[in-house]
């Protein structure tokens, strides 16, 4: 059978092939962030907000305003539930698929050993990549539609800058132009409106430039310009912010506990375990819950810390090496690293997620596929040509991949059958325990909540000790029962000791917040539990007032105090939030909380500062401010009533 014939079938079949796996999954349920980042589109959908208030009031970068503008579009076709935003991320999953192989195509014909196999090289890596289990992960996952779109235009970034090359070469300057200085910096902005991480498409173009063009000195002009405004500028321009205002870029790690050594130190680790899922997938191990990736501390601590780092070393020295005689191979390994810039480097976000590798997956199989030009033409045995060999070799990882995909999607159908994988493959992750009990205890089985939760206080980590106990003492309030007060004091002591409060924290104590609106919490109620978690914010004396889970949990604790008429208490929680947040909404609660306890003056001043915050057209903000000036007019005394000119 000819290539081109091979191809003709193949891509088609791995297209239906995809839509008929992931299908048995688009019913499965919302997760994670979902109900966080989808909310303002539900409520769109209701009619509780208008449409920009979807958008929020950050920065443009920050809001992602198309990827928001593509769940209101499919919650507006399909309505809010998860089958249409599923079915939206397939669609997207397909698109970027169509610009792999085109991107395929291109970049294996530029390879000259393997360019007579282009063709089915392209097919063979469109395959790859639409059916690998890793992606079950992101398809799946409703919201993360803003990690598919960020790809999609990065991938059709990549595939204009492999056409401008071409035009570069044969002498059509004024397409190249257009594609690299009009097209392309349009698709990187479309790809920065959906997510950051499109930023590192001009470095994904360094790397096609590098393996597979040779005409630099040629195209000096085009390109010097071309990089110097898109990748040296901006790679000045981060370097100042951070050199300048370290705080803005790295103040977030006083919210987790690792350091930003630790976190560089993990990272390769993680790098290379993503090479092994991608490589060797192993879907059971695949998923959600793997916020128990082990944290370096040292070269040594884990082992596998410095193993990783001279992998990651010795591989980029071998594809440097090989640059001339396996291009692709040069090209998919350094695509793959320069996709991973921006989410597995410095930054303080989580130490790992599989979402991650939606985009540079697609380096890694090239390169993968790329290999194939450092087989011998004539290899020294000769049971199986190598074409037969390359055939069973495909034939098997297509196949291998598939299995796994299908298994996955089998297992996403349903949030029980997904915690049963995680709690068994991924014990110790937080999120599944925590998950699985708050599942168990919805369905009053409070005796499995209670074994999870145990369980977790037996860790030995601290930070899953502590929320172990806020959620041990949220389980006694819902079922009414409970000896909490030990529980709560053991908090207190722990809490002196870890000294920070972290994006964590804030999970389990709005959890506890919220169960402990029943009147019946064992031995405490909710006027206790407040003071109790008073005490545990005040131990986190050392963390700046700053940090975000820090101003989250105090705002939390003074509408705790407020619901049980500690108006003074609720006033200064909201205040020391406010001044360390900014934020609009606390704001307006300040200014209630302030009235309540008598301040009329500072209430009005606070009103006044945060309804400059508030757009005229954000009805539920502005009827929050109406309300609260309604309040203070009704405590404000009246005038006393002047005396009449004629009377004595």
């Amino acid at each position: 059978m000819k290539f081109t014939r091979a191809t003709s079938w193949l891509l088609p079949a791995a297209f239906v092939l995809t839509a008929a796996v992931y299908w048995l999954g688009l019913k499965g349920p919302f997760l994670f962030d979902d109900g966080y980042a989808l909310a303002p589109i539900s409520e769109w959908y209701r009619g509780e907000r208008i449409w920009q208030e979807v958008f929020g009031d950050g920065s443009l970068l920050l809001a992602r305003p198309l990827a928001m503008l593509s769940f209101m579009l499919t919650t507006w076709l399909g309505g809010p539930d998860s089958f249409s935003f599923k079915l939206g991320n397939l669609v997207v999953h397909l698109l970027c698929g169509l610009l792999v192989w085109r991107i395929g195509r291109q970049a294996f014909s530029l390879d000259q050993r393997l360019a007579r196999h282009s063709e089915l090289l392209a097919a063979l890596l469109t395959v790859f990549w639409l059916l690998h289990p890793l992606h079950v992960s992101t398809v799946l996952y409703s919201v993360q539609r803003m990690a598919q779109l960020s790809t999609l235009f990065t991938l059709a970034a990549v595939l204009l800058y492999l056409g401008a090359r071409r035009d570069l070469d044969a002498g059509t300057t004024r397409a190249a132009w257009a594609k690299l200085f009009v097209a392309l910096p349009l698709m990187v902005f479309a790809g920065l409106m959906s997510k950051q991480n499109a930023a590192v498409a001009p470095l994904l173009c360094l790397a096609c430039e590098l393996g597979y063009f040779r005409g630099w000195r040629t195209q000096r002009g085009t390109l010097s310009v071309f990089y110097g405004l898109f990748l040296l500028l901006p790679a000045v321009g981060a370097c100042l912010v951070l050199a300048l205002y370290p705080q803005k870029v790295l103040g977030g790690y006083a919210e987790w506990d690792f350091t930003l050594g630790q976190r560089l130190l993990t990272q390769p680790r993680a790098l290379m375990d993503y090479v092994g899922m991608l490589l060797f997938p192993r879907g059971p191990r695949m998923g959600l819950y793997t916020d128990d990736f082990a944290i370096s501390s040292s070269l040594t601590s884990p082992a596998t810390t410095w193993m990783a780092i001279v992998a990651l070393i010795g591989i980029s020295v071998g594809a440097i090496a090989l640059r001339k005689r396996a291009p692709s191979l040069f090209v998919g390994w350094f695509f793959f690293l320069g996709a991973h810039v921006v989410e597995s480097t410095f930054l303080p976000i989580e130490m790992y997620y599989e979402h991650r590798n939606y985009l540079p997956s697609v380096g890694l199989l090239i390169g993968l596929l790329g290999c194939v030009a450092l087989v011998p033409a004539n290899p020294p045995f000769n049971v199986l040509t190598p074409k037969q060999i390359g055939t069973l070799a495909a034939t098997g990882f297509a196949l291998v991949l598939t299995v796994a995909t299908f298994g996955r999607v089998l297992v996403w159908q349903s949030l029980d059958g997904i915690l049963v994988q995680a709690l068994r493959f991924h014990p110790n992750s937080l999120r599944a325990n925590f998950d699985a009990a708050d599942v168990a205890s919805a369905r009053g089985d409070y005796g499995t909540h209670e074994v999870l939760i145990r369980r977790l206080m037996e860790s030995q980590d601290p930070r899953s000790r502590q929320m172990a106990r806020f959620e041990l003492v949220a389980g006694n309030c819902r079922k009414g029962a409970g000896d909490n007060r030990l529980v709560l004091e053991d908090a207190v002591v722990e809490a002196k000791r870890l000294q920070r409060i972290t994006v964590f924290d804030t999970y389990a104590v709005t959890r506890l917040s919220n169960a402990s609106r029943k009147p019946t919490c064992g031995d405490v109620d909710r006027a206790a539990i407040a003071g109790y978690l008073r005490e545990v914010v005040d131990a986190a004396a050392a963390q700046p007032e700053s940090a975000t889970p820090k101003w989250f949990f105090r705002n939390l604790l003074s509408q705790m105090y407020a619901s049980v008429g500690q108006w003074p208490e609720a006033a200064h929680q909201a205040e020391l939030a406010w001044k360390a947040s900014g934020d609009k909404k606390i704001g307006v609660f300040l200014a209630r909380a302030y009235v309540h306890s008598g301040q009329l003056e500072d209430a009005r001043e606070v009103l006044a500062i945060a309804e400059t915050q508030i757009r005229p057209d954000d009805v539920q903000g502005q009827s929050a401010v109406a309300a609260v000036r309604k309040l203070i007019d009704e405590r404000s005394p009246e005038p006393s009533p002047k005396a009449h000119p004629g009377s004595a």
